[in-house]
């Protein structure tokens, strides 16, 4: 995904609403998968909203915390995605 215009390639722009906010997404990808992204990104925030309950967290925190937990996923998904084509060298 990208946010700029790219001249090589061609681009489609979606605007959606991300956190009660109207952002234009820019890029190669779908509009379709880039509406996916932000509603897997809205449900994290809602959970990590209701898990903080009375907390008045802003949308800076919110945005940052669920940064993290997408991280910590791609990290492991990443370790374990390393683990499984080292296996498959040593096996061959």
């Amino acid at each position: 995904m990208l946010t700029r215009k790219n001249e090589a390639t061609k681009v489609n722009r979606v605007t959606v609403k991300i956190m009660g906010e109207d952002y234009t997404i820019i890029g190669p990808d779908a509009p379709d998968y880039i509406r996916s992204m932000v509603q897997l990104f809205e449900a994290q925030v809602r959970q990590v909203q209701e898990a903080h309950g009375e907390a008045k967290l802003s949308k800076t925190q919110l945005a940052v915390l669920v940064a993290l937990q997408m991280t910590d996923k791609y990290q492991k998904l990443s370790m374990e995605h390393e683990k499984m084509v080292k296996l498959i060298q040593e096996a061959k």
